[in-house]
């Protein structure tokens, strides 16, 4: 296991368990009689030792939150780019950039949710409950898919409709002088051709398995265990 996928074993011990627990559960690791490299949250004195401390009810740090959402939602983003025809790496890019996907998020001017949809939009979409991450990942989806018809497939336009509005576009003629827009278009630009987002990401071809003992004790590792494995 390379270092890429050791940081993917915490980030989803945490996000499924160690950092939820009632107690201390600090992360260990240990390589097994088999050669696999395992993480676990129950230590066995002179086999294992402490990879991360994790105090118990600690908040994940941002960065673990962010890849841990990116990978929980990839479903979704898939489910969605899918049936309305655009790339997932376009959507996840968006998602990345106006809420970091956090689904509770909520800017100062009132858009709400992963893809931050403002009331209107949502209401637009019939997007009841814009923090349910299904719900909003759609409706953000069909309105990039609206935006992209109207625009004739002209990413940074719809970029702009989508940040500044529609009427700030066709003030404009085009990507407004916004500095906030401007440099809201040319990340995810950049982000997008970069294909940074999804499709290629690590974290996609990894597959993590996840066992609870008969102590309680959780153990991750990628590699199987017949009849025992929980993903």
């Amino acid at each position: 296991m390379n270092d890429q996928n050791i940081f993917c074993a915490v980030m989803m011990a945490c996000f499924f368990g160690f950092a939820a627990s009632d107690t201390r559960a600090d992360i260990v690791k240990f390589v097994d009689k088999d050669g696999v490299l395992n993480f676990t949250d129950h230590f066995v004195a002179g086999k294992s030792e402490v990879f991360m401390r994790v105090r118990a009810h600690a908040p994940l740090p941002p960065i673990m939150l962010h890849e841990a959402n990116r990978h929980r939602y990839l479903p979704l983003i898939h489910a969605a780019a899918a049936e309305h025809g655009i790339d997932p790496k376009f959507i996840s890019c968006v998602i990345e950039a106006e809420s970091g996907f956090n689904p509770g998020a909520v800017s100062r001017a009132g858009a709400r949710g992963l893809m931050q949809l403002m009331p209107s939009t949502a209401m637009r979409y019939r997007v009841d409950n814009p923090f349910d991450p299904e719900a909003n990942i759609y409706g953000g989806t069909r309105h990039l898919k609206s935006l992209l018809k109207k625009y004739r497939g002209n990413m940074k336009l719809t970029l702009a409709a989508y940040n500044a509005g529609e009427d700030a576009v066709s003030k404009y003629s085009g990507v407004p002088p916004f500095p906030e827009t401007r440099e809201y278009v040319s990340k995810i630009l950049r982000n997008y051709n970069k294909s940074t987002a999804l499709s290629d990401d690590a974290m996609v071809k990894i597959k993590i398995y996840r066992y609870t003992a008969s102590d309680g004790s959780i153990l991750l590792t990628d590699t199987p265990r017949l009849g025992r494995e929980h993903n």
